[in-house]
């Protein structure tokens, strides 16, 4: 078995990664079309995983403040 084959089993969450759009602390931004896809820039009402408060909603990575909207709290 190579790492590919290991990989694919794992879920971003069981590695430790996150999607601010399943964050308490992310919104999207709004504007006067209705665009509010998760897909684009969003704010970060938290402490961002890397200080920008400009984030994309579907962008796996590691952040100590992220909060799951589901669960209420840290994964």
């Amino acid at each position: 078995m190579n790492e590919r084959d290991v990989n694919k089993t794992s879920t971003p969450e069981s590695k430790g990664l996150v999607r601010c759009m399943t964050c308490i602390h992310f919104s999207c931004f709004f504007n006067e079309k209705g665009h509010d896809s998760p897909h684009a820039l969003g704010k970060c009402a938290g402490e961002s995983w890397d200080g920008n408060k400009g984030q994309w909603g579907m962008f796996q990575h590691s952040c100590k403040d992220y909060a799951s909207i589901s669960a209420g709290k840290n994964p």
